[in-house]
């Protein structure tokens, strides 16, 4: 298999050569960290690399769903046995080896899957760009001069240039539907409780977080969910029942469905000119292809960014606390970067009641969004507002301060975030290109627990829109 064909393959496809014996695990795992060592230097997207073990494991794969497939995993909160945890911070710099793999690792070694490193994150994932002070920043394979996203922008990256097929994700308000818009990508987004984040927690962000990954195909991301999706023992949360495969609902064509859309931001502000052609474009072939499609009209929700922000910004203090309590001396301003301390001293002003009315939002948006997806099947959204910034132009200057950042987040992605509240799956597909030639991601956003619609009317999107796609299809 040559680079180039090796680049344009998805997993299915790739899994489909290894089956046919035109390809070996050994040959996969060598042209992946290829692909890696000529790249990454130029565009920042992997952290860490164990190649040997990587072909040692290709050298006796197991069967399953991914046999022989390459993966990379992001540098925060799922652990890989033999590498470090870091969360892109120096404040874990020294951090041990993991001893054992969290059980999302764990499902994708029984299906088959071949993890050969780990993926660049913000400090904390705490940022839609990834710009680690520490590890320098990752940059977008389709125009290096702008940012790849975050806070999974290093496994967006990857998957967008080519390095590997799949790429695990976190998202606590975004972080793989973001990257994986601006990288031109698809990322999912599970319904809370469908995938694992376990065993060494319960749960992350207050419930906020899912993992799954970042990947160039929609079937690729509806095979990784046949092989993460299901209940985790002692979870807190399960989601609803699932069909006996997500990747087989893709070979049935969507009923008429009923499809809301909105192409302003929640508050009513106009987004960028190209992505709101491109989302209207989509409308309006939805509307031909049969679908019934109606504006949106946006629940309240004028709390739900703070709310949100006490949960991830929680989790941000414990995991420093956590280093405090091992090393033995507290966190300064020294420790880490100005933006994490920043959200460092919220999080420590807070008290339990603010915790208290913060989950009560949580439930009122939760029912408010349910009652708006009563009578529509889908909600379909731009996944950013704005186009990338540069990279090094996101971040707040001058004097550094913490609104500065939270008007640029939220005027970048405001489309994302609230979706963790509620826990519905959402998932963003490539619907276009804009003139300096970076991508433009659609969302698709379905009901608490109903993956299956959202994909296969995300698979039939991509397929229509192939012409405007960035990726060859096996």
């Amino acid at each position: 298999m040559t680079p180039e064909e090796f680049k344009s393959l998805d997993a299915v496809g790739l899994v489909q050569r290894l089956k046919s014996g035109e390809v070996t695990p050994l040959e996969l795992v060598n042209l992946a960290a290829r692909e890696i060592e000529i790249q990454d230097p130029a565009l920042g997207a992997v952290v860490a690399i164990d190649t040997e073990g990587a072909q040692r494991a290709a050298l006796d794969p197991k069967a399953g769903l991914l046999a022989g497939v390459p993966i990379l995993i992001k540098d925060t909160n799922i652990d890989v046995k033999g590498f470090a945890t870091r969360h892109g911070s120096r404040l874990y710099e020294d951090a041990a080896p993991a001893q054992v793999d969290s059980e999302f690792v764990s499902r994708l070694r029984k299906a088959g899957a071949i993890i050969l490193g780990k993926t660049k994150t913000p400090e904390f994932a705490g940022d839609f760009v990834t710009e680690p002070e520490w590890q320098g920043p990752c940059r977008n394979p389709r125009n290096p001069q702008y940012a790849s996203g975050g806070s999974s922008g290093g496994s967006a990256c990857a998957v967008g240039a080519g390095m590997v097929p799949v790429a695990h994700g976190t998202d606590c308000g975004g972080s793989i539907r973001v990257p994986a818009s601006v990288c031109g990508v698809v990322g999912l987004k599970p319904s809370r409780g469908r995938n694992p984040v376990g065993p060494h927690v319960g749960e992350f962000v207050g419930g906020l977080d899912s993992e799954h990954v970042l990947t160039r195909t929609v079937r690729d991301s509806a095979l990784l969910l046949d092989v993460l999706s299901g209940y985790e023992p002692g979870a807190p949360y399960a989601a609803p029942p699932a069909p006996l495969s997500w990747l087989e609902c893709l070979k049935t064509r969507s009923p008429r469905l009923k499809i809301a859309f909105a192409c302003a931001r929640p508050d009513g502000s106009n987004i960028d000119e190209a992505i709101h052609k491109a989302i209207l474009n989509a409308v309006d072939f939805l509307s031909k292809d049969g679908h019934e499609l109606r504006p949106f009209n946006w629940p309240d929700m004028t709390k739900a960014g703070a709310a949100a922000a006490l949960f991830w910004q929680m989790e941000i203090e414990a995991l420093m606390e956590h280093k405090a309590q091992t090393r033995g001396y507290p966190i300064s301003a020294q420790d880490v970067e100005w933006i994490t301390y920043e959200f460092y001293k919220c999080s420590t002003q807070r008290t339990a009641l603010d915790v208290h009315h913060a989950r009560a939002t949580q439930n009122k948006v939760s029912h408010d969004m349910a009652d708006s997806f009563t009578d529509i099947d889908v909600l379909i959204t731009p996944t950013v507002a704005l186009a990338p910034p540069l990279i090094g132009g996101f971040v707040a200057t001058g004097e550094r301060y913490l609104d500065e950042w939270y008007k640029n987040a939220y005027a970048f992605s405001p489309f994302t975030e609230v979706f963790n509240l509620t826990g519905q799956p959402a998932i963003s597909i490539p619907v276009g290109i804009m003139e300096n030639g970076l991508p433009i991601g659609m969302q698709i956003v379905g009901k608490f627990g109903d993956e299956e619609t959202i994909l296969r009317l995300a698979s039939e999107v991509e397929r229509s829109l192939l012409a405007t796609t960035l990726f060859a299809k096996a």
